[in-house]
């Protein structure tokens, strides 16, 4: 069978097909005088249809612009018929460096926050120590325990108490008859028997207490070793502070020291509260007195009396105790041996104090 006749009949069928008018043929294209003429003939027209669109050249429909001339883009085969958006490569470098930017910022923020945040719980910390050790201090100091040598013609003690005193040790300056491992200098301590429950003749709320500053080493986290100042609590329970008063009452008294009562260690007492320094303790009571040929005034040392009563007035029996604490990120800063600086405790560290009423004898 012959399809010779066949084949030419679907050829020709194909060539007769017309493209739309708006589109010219490849025999047009290939013409080097093809050229659209004046595209902007239209425009005025175009424009009073349209206002916003004034100014505008009209693009034919079907055709894209490439280099300056007008291809018709329904003879590419490759190119779709709908329109593409896409950013370029050089749009998304530019986004993506805007919204790392943004990225490092908002990083920056919250590292930031969270050191601010770090440091105000360590202020509190340290502000929080700091009063209950002031409130500690001023319970223990508020009951003291202390008996004079000798005693004045009004006083009714039985004649057996005759240089049977009860002391308490008082060092304005950290200089004394003990030796504290680590004290800082200048600062003061005071060591003394005190009675926060009396019972009777129970002693059970019998204790010797006291307070100073030393400094202390820790391992940080981070492997290194920082040496700072503490405010350091001695404490002895009743068992022991009744053993130390037997030992007291039974050696001579010119053998009586300080360290058969008081016997302070950094590394086995309490620590109050950190990073704290300028310990300072000043006891008001009375210059002049009449009590028999001993001194009215409270010295460095071991002290049996404070003296407040008088015969027209009451001058007052008071101690008033101030510690200077440094927040922990300022501690860390700022070298120990410098915390003594008026300029760092100004600047840097805040003070606690309070005043009490203690016992007359």
């Amino acid at each position: 069978m012959n399809f010779l006749p066949y084949a030419k009949s679907a050829m020709a069928a194909t060539f007769a097909f017309k493209l739309p008018a708006h589109i010219p043929t490849l025999s047009a294209l290939h013409n080097p005088k093809f050229r659209i003429k004046n595209p902007r003939v239209s425009t005025r027209k175009h424009a009073k249809a349209c206002p916003a669109n004034a100014g505008r050249v009209p693009q034919l429909q079907g055709a894209s612009r490439e280099r300056g001339s007008l291809t018709p883009s329904s003879l590419n085969p490759l190119t779709p018929h709908y329109c593409v958006a896409a950013f370029t490569l050089i749009e998304l470098m530019a986004a993506t460096t805007v919204l790392s930017i943004i990225l490092l910022m908002m990083v920056g923020m919250q590292d930031q926050m969270s050191k601010a945040w770090s440091n105000s719980n360590r202020r509190t910390d340290a502000t929080r120590e700091a009063r209950a050790a002031c409130r500690l201090m001023a319970e223990d100091l508020s009951c003291l325990v202390f008996r004079p040598l000798a005693f004045d013609n009004q006083d009714s003690y039985a004649a057996g108490l005759e240089n049977q005193g009860i002391p308490f040790l008082y060092s304005s300056n950290g200089i004394g008859p003990i030796t504290i491992t680590g004290n800082q200098p200048s600062a003061a301590y005071f060591f003394g028997i005190s009675a926060r429950k009396p019972a009777g003749t129970n002693p059970v709320g019998l204790a010797i207490v006291g307070y100073y500053i030393a400094s202390s080493s820790r391992i940080n986290v981070n492997g290194f070793t920082n040496t700072s100042y503490n405010l350091h609590r001695y404490y002895a329970p009743a068992s022991d502070t009744l053993s130390s008063l037997s030992a007291w009452f039974t050696a001579p008294s010119s053998t009586r020291t300080a360290d058969l009562l008081f016997k302070p260690d950094p590394t086995k007492d309490d620590i109050l509260a950190r990073n704290t320094c300028n310990l300072k303790i000043t006891i008001y009571n009375r210059q002049n007195g009449n009590t028999k040929g001993l001194g009215n005034k409270v010295t460095n040392g071991l002290n049996y009396q404070c003296v407040s009563a008088g015969n027209d007035y009451y001058a007052g029996s008071k101690i008033q105790a101030e510690i200077t604490v440094y927040p922990e990120d300022f501690a860390q800063k700022i070298p120990y041996t410098s915390w003594l600086d008026s300029a760092n405790i100004q600047k840097f560290a805040r003070s606690y104090e309070f005043r009490v009423d203690i016992p007359r004898d």
